[in-house]
């Protein structure tokens, strides 16, 4: 025998050896369900994130009369500190909110023809939280009929429509109407009540005449858990499957038909009384090892630079389920970046943590004001994501601002701090409260050197 094909056997061997010596002991049929049960119930967990935190939020947006069911629920004024139905508010648009139920028929969505330019964007997303289509925003005006059509749908599209074809049985329907201030309301009124959704059928023999019912039946949206508390994650899900799937996706969804394995699925949402206790253990650790993932990949999927948090997975994280469920969970109904960006900073350029006790200065150089189609807005927000009262009724700044002033070399800067900075400095100013506080710009149809990182906004800078 050759020497060289002597020192193969003895490698071989050897190995043999080593991988005998460490490998696991054998694990018990009782192990082996608990460990199959974890590994499935993670994948789940993160996968179905978005209907978690959709579950909550549309039984208490619609109960609360925020959200309307197949017709927008339209708030006439401009969003101040006393608004507390969304989070991150913004104080620039005039906004109509509808679920469109595609589980019956298909919804459809009337955008006016304007008579005079102003920014609108009607947002099209599904119960994966994810952006299905923005009709008009940086593209421009879009006038005309949409339908809304769920995954069952397989009828005829009727003259002069166009489909858009959301894959969950549920859809999402936001309408912003950009306001210049005050004074420009009711004019954005009169073009906000040309947005309109409503039922195919009760276009198709009423056209565009549609009186909101009194009364709907919103209860079956209601989710009443039974599971044991360690298993609500995944009764949440079951929940928000069997209210946001269609019964194909149990035989022709790759994920929902992997989920089978821990007792989910559309036709029965979470049937965990069938699962035996080794599963059940399994599914416990699946749920705490799943919420660290999605708080970590959070903290991880944005890029920092001068205190400002960049997050781009809004509205298209897509098969990245982890990016998903972590936007899911803090930026609900994001939509993509080249539409609106928002970076956020709870720091100053120091990385200070941002407080009222303090004066700052946000500066724009003339050649580094943000590059936007649109126009793009500051906001303050207290710890909860609310804005904050202040005597000035100001609560963002941006630049559409009425009487926003530039310096002689085309410079801007904010002043941001809680006393008024005096008669030179007022029209620039974003009050503060006395304590904490944090900022998020808006970027309305951000251009591509904020899109490919080339533009970063300056950092805020504490001053004497």
């Amino acid at each position: 025998m050759r020497r060289g094909a002597v020192a193969i056997i003895a490698l071989a061997i050897g190995a043999t050896s080593v991988l005998a010596q460490t490998a696991p002991a054998k694990m018990s049929a009782d192990q082996a369900r608990e460990e199959h049960a974890y590994a499935i119930g993670v994948q789940a967990a993160i996968w179905g994130q978005p209907f978690i935190d959709n579950v909550h939020t549309l039984y208490a947006g619609l109960k609360a009369g925020a959200v309307g069911l197949n017709y927008f629920r339209k708030f006439p004024n401009l969003k101040t500190a006393a608004d507390k139905f969304v989070n991150t508010p913004n104080n620039v648009s005039i906004d109509g909110y509808a679920c469109a139920d595609l589980s019956s028929e298909p919804v459809v969505v009337r955008v006016p023809t304007l008579s005079q330019s102003r920014w609108y964007i009607v947002q099209i997303g599904d119960y994966y939280d994810q952006v299905v289509y923005n009709i008009g925003g940086s593209k421009g005006p879009e006038p005309g009929l949409f339908l809304l059509t769920g995954p069952d749908y397989h009828g005829p599209l009727p003259p002069g429509m166009k489909q858009i074809k959301v894959r969950t049985q549920l859809g999402v329907i936001a309408n912003r109407v950009f306001v210049n201030g005050d004074a420009d309301l009711p004019a954005a009124r009169e073009v906000q009540a040309g947005f309109l959704a409503l039922p195919l059928s009760v276009f198709q023999k009423q056209g565009l005449r549609f009186d909101i019912p009194k009364q709907y039946e919103f209860a079956r949206f209601e989710f009443k858990p039974t599971a044991p508390e360690p298993l609500r994650v995944f009764d949440t899900i079951g929940f928000g499957m069997k209210t946001f799937l269609s019964r194909s996706d149990d035989f022709g969804d790759a994920d929902v038909a992997a989920a089978h394995g821990i007792g989910l699925s559309v036709a029965n949402g979470f049937d965990w009384q069938s699962l035996d206790e080794p599963t059940k253990r399994g599914l416990t650790r699946a749920a705490t090892a799943a919420s660290a993932i999605i708080e970590d990949t959070y903290v991880n999927a944005a890029e920092t630079v001068r205190g400002w948090r960049y997050t781009m997975g809004g509205g298209r994280a897509g098969f990245d389920y982890a990016l998903r469920a972590a936007m899911a969970a803090n930026l609900t109904g994001a939509n993509v970046p080249e539409e609106i960006l928002y970076p956020n900073t709870r720091v100053d350029d120091q990385s200070a943590p941002l407080s009222g006790a303090n004066k700052y200065v946000l500066q724009f150089d003339k050649d580094k004001i943000p590059p936007v189609s649109v126009f793009w807005n500051l906001n303050m927000y207290d710890e909860k994501e609310f804005f904050i009262e202040n005597d000035f009724k100001r609560y963002s700044i941006g630049s559409t601002t009425d009487g926003l002033r530039k310096g002689a070399d085309g410079s801007v800067a904010i002043y941001i701090q809680k006393d008024n900075p005096g008669p030179d400095k007022q029209s620039n100013w974003l009050p503060a409260p006395t304590g904490s506080f944090n900022l998020t710009m808006r970027l309305y149809g951000a251009q591509t050197p904020i899109l490919d990182g080339s533009y970063r906004l300056p950092g805020v800078t504490r001053v004497p």
